[in-house]
């Protein structure tokens, strides 16, 4: 199996306002900062009652005050008021021969602008968080520009994964997935037999040798004086004799089952077709040997007095020699039986040890792959947290602008209606001069200054007609720039 590999976190990228934003989120409140714009503050509008300019352009007319001197120190009287350079008005306004030339301001003679960057679209939201945003903007574009990089070479190591995965099991050395529900006999596990036949002929053999010896220690107790009827008091009196005696009989026991094995195993050597012919000889020998020996044993023992159960000689001689015998085939057979039983457990190990093998590579590589499928979703996620950040960031920037550009509309506004009250204080102190001087017949003083003015700097005298009353000759009034009230 592969090493614990820590996956990713893309809840937000680290940067630098991420841990306010968290704990803003934590306390319930809003993760940004609301943005509030500064009011520009309110400026004073040129204020003229009709009073003082019906009494302001009474006395100039009295006074004898030309139309174009009253209006060019109202102008200035009013400039000098104005809470703002009249320059900063978005209108121009000039006094030229009495009129009121009323004209779009110039633009201001501003140094040419740099280039602009790449950042410009942060300038307002710059200047309302500081330069921590621009450098958290830059992070993001770095970190996205890495999330491509290692995305595109996760998304081909899944790739390359699955498809090695594929190959190799169509090609059988990784083991398919099951299909159906199945045991391991099933799924070609060699089987393996049950122990419980030679447990039971060991068993067999066991009690065999078990009641041999009991017949053997029969005449054994007897002789020595024990009564095996009541061998448990025999035995309190006269337990040394009592312990030799079994120990005596099942020596006897053994030894019949002693001789019985060495008489099959020689036996065996014979059958097995042996070439070697001082060998087969010496098996030969040993076999009649061990069979001489057990039966001269068994009629040994039969000769004892009291016998095998009151039992002839003959018969309880063969007897004690066939039960070694059955004792030795049980066992030998139970051995055969534990031999095949061990090499069915030794394929049936190897088995498990390959399928093992095959499911653990098959684990690997499933767990590797998931591993390289989690690690692209992680940077898939985190791309996105990025990205939503950005745009985030560019609504914010977007929101910046707007308020800053709000208090520029309404300082623009604040000045254009300063503009206007400036030309309306005007027009009403002409209107009142107008007024006053055609009343008194001041028509020299509405005159342009061409047309009063001689070449020595007189002023010139307007002509008079003889059979008409004096009054008023009408200016003309230029076509541009002239606003009326």
């Amino acid at each position: 199996m592969i090493e614990d590999r820590p996956h990713r976190t893309a809840a937000e990228p680290l940067t630098p306002g991420a841990l306010p934003r968290r704990l803003r989120g934590w306390f319930g409140m809003s993760e940004e900062p609301p943005l509030r714009s500064a009011r520009p503050a309110r400026l004073d509008t040129v204020r003229r009652s009709w009073a003082a300019a019906y009494w302001q352009a009474r006395v100039s007319v009295r006074a004898g005050v030309p139309l174009d001197d009253y209006l060019r120190s109202r102008l200035a009287r009013y400039s000098a008021a104005l809470p703002v350079p009249r320059a900063q008005l978005p209108l121009s306004v000039e006094v030229e021969d009495g009129e009121i030339l009323v004209g779009e301001a110039a633009p201001e003679r501003r140094p040419a602008e740099l280039p602009a960057d790449g950042d410009a679209w942060l300038a307002a939201l710059v200047h309302v968080e500081g330069p921590a945003v621009r450098q958290e903007v830059a992070e993001l574009e770095i970190r996205l520009a890495s999330i491509e990089v290692e995305a595109d070479g996760a998304r081909r190591r899944a790739e390359e994964l699955s498809r090695r995965l594929a190959a190799d099991v169509a090609a059988g050395t990784v083991c398919a997935p099951p299909q159906v529900e199945a045991t391991a006999e099933q799924l070609g596990r060699p089987p393996v037999s049950s122990a419980a036949p030679q447990a039971g002929l060991r068993a067999f053999a066991t009690a065999s040798i078990a009641a041999e010896t009991w017949q053997i220690a029969l005449p054994l107790l007897r002789a020595a004086g024990v009564d095996p009827a009541t061998l448990g008091v025999s035995a309190a009196r006269n337990p040394a004799e009592t312990t030799f005696a079994f120990a005596f009989a099942l020596g006897i026991a053994g030894a019949l089952l002693a001789l019985a094995w060495a008489g099959f195993d020689a036996a065996s050597v014979l059958a097995s077709g042996e070439q070697d012919l001082a060998r087969r000889r010496y098996s030969a020998a040993g076999a009649a040997c061990a069979a001489l020996l057990s039966i001269g044993l068994a009629a040994a023992v039969a000769a004892l007095p009291g016998g095998i159960g009151g039992l002839p000689p003959a018969v309880s001689t063969l007897l004690l020699a066939s039960v070694p015998v059955g004792a030795a085939l049980a066992l030998r057979a139970a051995r055969s039986l534990a031999t095949r039983r061990g090499l069915e457990l030794a394929d049936a190990l190897e088995w498990d040890r390959t399928r093992a093998r095959s499911l653990a590579d098959r684990a690997r590589r499933l767990e590797e792959l998931d591993w390289a499928e989690a690690e692209e979703h992680d940077l898939e996620r985190e791309r996105e947290a990025s990205r939503r950040r950005l745009r985030t960031i560019g609504a914010r920037a977007a929101a910046a602008d707007r308020l800053a550009a709000e208090p520029l509309r309404r300082r623009r506004a604040e000045l254009s209606r300063v503009a206007q009250s400036l030309v309306s204080a005007l027009e009403l102190d002409r209107y009142e001069f107008l007024r006053q001087a055609a009343a008194r017949g001041a028509t020299d003083l509405i005159a342009p200054r061409r047309r009063r003015g001689g070449g020595d700097g007189r002023r010139a005298e307007p002509p008079r007609s003889e059979a008409a009353p004096s009054a008023p000759v009408a200016v003309p009034v230029p076509e541009g720039g002239r606003l009326a009230s």
